[in-house]
C-alpha cells in the first residue's frame, strides 16, 4: 500500500442527506481517502442475513466524488457502538471458540461479497478486526490456559520445575496477568496473552485473505504492548498500525508519542497510524486545539510514519470535537490545522525513513510488564535520549539485530548471547548502569551524593557512579572536581577534590567493542559517548525540548513547548529555525 492519509466517516450515523456535504468538507481539507467501520451488528437482519443497501449507496457516492475507501469491517470494531460491533447472538462466545469463529467467518464472507467488486478500484485497504485483544476482562482470564501450557511444557513436572509449584495437572494452573510478582509464572502468562491475540489475528487475516486478492490487509493495536506482540501481528498483515490518543498537546512532551511511533517503525514495513485521534468520545474532556493536531502531524512525520487515518473526521452521536460536524461544516478553528497537516504529509510522502546513527535494545517481555503496570520505573536512558532531541531506532533483541552499529542497552534482557554475537560481528554495545548478564559488575560504587564528577568521556555527572578495581580494557575514569562551594564545609569538600573512580571501560571484543560507562545516563553523557564513538546523530537539537529528524534533504522539527528559536546541528552545520508553540516545522537542507 502506498502512503495513505484518510479520514473516518461513519456513514451509518451521519444522516444520509448530509453524506454529500461531509464528503465535500473532507475534500476541502485535502483528504483523499475515506475510512469507515462496517458494523456487523448494524447490517445483520438475522443470522446469515445482511442488508448492505446503505453501505452500497455510501460507497457509490464516495467513488463518484473521486475518493478511495479504507474498509474496516471487524468483526469487532469497538467504535463506541453496541457490543463493540458484534450481534447479540455471539456476545457470549470468546474469540477463540468455534462458535464465534464460524459466525465471524460467515460475516467476513458476506461483507466481502459486497466489497469485492470495488477492490483495487475504490477499496484500497481492508482492516481485519480492530485493536485485537483476548478480552480477559469480559471472557475471563482462563481461555484455554491448560492447553496452552501443554504446548509450552513437555510435562507437568517440567512446569512445576519452572514455576516452583506442585500441580498434578495443567488444569490446576491459572494465568497471572498482572505483575504482583514478576516470575516465570507471570512471564509465561503474558506470553499466553500475546499468543491468544496472535492466534485470533491469524484467524481473521486468514478469512480475509480468502476474499481480498491483492488488496492490502491491515491490522492495528493499541499504542501500548501489554496485550499484543506488535511484531507477530505485523508479520501477519500487509500493513500494521497503532492507535495513539495522546493528551492535549502531549502535555508539553512528545517523547512518549515518538517512542510509540519508533516502536511501530521497528516492526512495520509501512508504519501506519490506524487511528490518529481527532476529537474524543462524548463525556470525555475535549480540549484539542489546532496546535495539538499540528504537533501530532509533525511528530508522525519525524518518526517516519507513512500514513494515518483521522478518527474521527466527522462528529456523530457519541463523538465530539472533530474538524467537521454532522451538517458538513468545517470548524473554522481546526480546519486550517488539518489542511496544514495534509500539506506536510504530501511534502514528505516520498521521503526516505528518518536517518539514525544508533539504536536501543527492545525486549517485549520487559516492555510488556512496564505497559501493564504503568507505575513501573522506566529505564532512565529513555529520558536522556528524549532530551537529546534526535531520532534513533529500537532493535528487537528477540529477533534480528541488524547491521552492526552503536546499540544502547535499556531494560532487562533475558538472553544476552545475541548481543555479544552482535559485538563480535562489529557492533558497539553501550551500557550505562543497566548491565546484562556477562558484563563485569562493578566492585563497588561511589558514595550516594557525589558532585561534579568529570568523566574522561567528556561530561559531568552529579549522580552515584560505578567503581571498578580492574577493568578488561581502556578504563573510563571520573574525577571529583571542585564542588559548589559551601563556606561552612569548604575544608571538608576539599578532601574529595581529585578523587578518582574507574566507572567503566571500553573493551574490544571480536570486530566490535563493549562500552560500560558506569554513570547515570543524561543528555550530556549520551552525546559525549556518541562523539567518542564517532556516531553523532545525522541531526540533533541543541535547544532543549525540540526534536529533529532528518529525512533525505528535509528536516522535520517537533516542538511540544513554547514558541522558540531552535538551534539544530546537522553534521558540522548549525541551523536556526523559528518554531511555533506546540507544533513543528519542515525545512529543506
Amino acid at each position: 500500500m502506498s502512503a495513505m492519509l484518510s479520514g473516518e466517516i461513519h456513514y451509518w450515523r451521519v444522516p444520509r442527506e448530509r453524506w454529500s456535504a461531509v464528503l465535500d468538507a473532507a475534500r476541502s481539507l485535502g483528504v483523499r481517502t475515506i475510512a469507515s467501520y462496517v458494523p456487523w451488528e448494524h447490517h445483520e437482519r438475522a443470522p446469515g442475513v445482511h442488508d448492505f443497501e446503505e453501505l452500497s449507496a455510501f460507497l457509490a457516492l464516495v467513488e463518484s466524488k473521486g475518493f478511495t475507501f479504507f474498509a474496516r469491517p471487524g468483526p469487532f470494531i469497538y467504535a463506541e457502538w453496541k457490543n463493540l460491533g458484534v450481534p447479540d447472538r455471539v456476545v457470549g462466545f470468546a474469540k477463540h471458540t468455534p462458535e464465534f469463529r464460524a459466525a465471524a467467518a460467515e460475516w467476513i464472507a458476506a461483507v466481502m461479497r459486497e466489497l469485492q467488486p470495488r477492490l483495487g478500484r475504490l477499496v484500497i485497504a481492508v482492516q481485519a478486526d480492530n485493536e485485537i485483544d483476548p478480552m480477559p476482562h469480559f471472557h475471563g482470564e482462563d481461555q484455554g490456559f491448560a492447553a496452552w501450557l501443554a504446548r509450552r511444557f513437555a510435562s507437568v513436572a517440567e512446569l512445576n520445575a519452572a514455576w516452583g509449584t506442585d500441580y498434578r495437572g495443567f488444569d490446576e494452573a491459572l494465568p497471572t496477568l498482572y505483575p504482583f510478582r514478576e516470575d516465570a509464572r507471570y512471564r509465561d502468562s503474558q506470553q499466553y496473552r500475546f499468543d491468544l491475540a496472535t492466534d485470533y489475528a491469524r484467524f481473521v487475516v486468514g478469512e480475509y485473505r480468502k476474499h481480498c486478492g491483492a488488496t492490502p490487509i491491515v491490522l492495528n493495536t493499541w499504542p501500548y504492548v501489554n496485550a499484543q506482540n506488535w511484531r507477530d501481528l505485523a508479520e501477519l498483515a500487509d500493513v500494521y498500525g497503532i492507535d495513539p490518543y495522546p493528551d492535549a498537546e502531549c502535555n508539553g512532551d512528545a517523547s512518549e508519542l515518538l517512542e510509540q511511533l519508533r516502536t511501530l517503525r521497528m516492526v512495520a514495513r509501512e508504519p501506519f497510524v490506524a487511528e490518529f485521534g481527532a476529537g474524543v468520545w462524548r463525556g470525555a474532556t475535549c480540549d484539542y486545539g489546532p496546535d495539538h493536531y499540528r504537533l501530532l502531524a509533525h511528530a508522525a512525520l519525524a518518526a517516519g510514519v507513512r500514513g494515518w487515518n483521522w478518527y474521527m473526521l466527522v462528529e456523530r452521536d457519541n463523538w465530539q470535537g472533530s474538524p467537521i460536524n454532522e451538517r458538513g461544516d468545517v470548524d473554522p478553528r481546526l480546519g486550517p490545522a488539518f489542511r496544514d497537516a495534509v500539506v506536510a504529509f504530501e511534502r514528505l510522502e516520498h521521503a526516505p525513513a528518518p536517518e539514525t546513527s544508533f539504536a536501543v535494545t527492545w525486549s517485549w517481555r520487559w516492555q510488556q510488564t512496564a505497559a501493564t503496570r504503568r507505575e513501573r520505573p522506566r529505564d532512565p536512558l529513555f529520558a536522556a535520549l528524549a532530551a537529546c532531541g534526535c531520532e534513533w531506532d529500537f532493535v528487537d533483541v528477540e529477533r534480528e539485530l541488524g547491521a552492526p552499529r552503536v546499540l544502547f542497552v535499556a531494560g532487562e534482557i533475558d538472553e544476552p548471547r545475541p548481543l555479544f554475537d552482535y559485538v563480535e560481528r562489529g557492533g558497539t554495545l553501550v551500557c550505562f548502569q543497566t548491565l546484562i548478564a556477562g558484563v563485569p559488575r562493578p566492585d563497588g560504587t561511589s558514595h550516594h551524593a557525589p558532585d561534579a564528577l568529570e568523566s574522561s568521556l567528556g561530561f559531568v555527572t552529579r549522580r552515584p557512579v560505578f567503581a571498578y578495581r580492574r577493568v578488561p580494557g581502556e578504563p573510563i575514569v571520573a574525577v571529583q572536581r571542585a564542588w559548589t562551594e559551601d563556606p561552612d564545609q569548604r575544608l571538608l569538600q576539599a578532601l574529595a577534590v581529585g578523587r578518582e573512580y574507574v566507572t567503566g571501560f571500553i573493551e574490544p571484543r571480536g570486530a566490535g567493542r563493549l562500552v560500560v560507562v558506569g554513570c547515570e545516563p543524561s543528555r550530556e553523557a549520551v552525546l559525549a559517548v556518541l562523539a567518542r564513538l564517532r556516531a553523532m546523530p545525522p541531526a540533533w537539537s541543541a535547544t532543549p525540548g525540540v526534536h529533529v529528524a532528518k529525512r533525505g534533504d528535509e528536516l522535520v522539527l517537533v516542538n511540544a513547548g513554547r514558541a522558540c528559536t531552535a538551534r539544530v546541528r546537522v553534521g558540522e552545520r548549525e541551523l536556526v529555525v523559528d518554531l511555533p508553540r506546540a507544533g513543528g516545522a519542515i525545512t529543506k537542507l
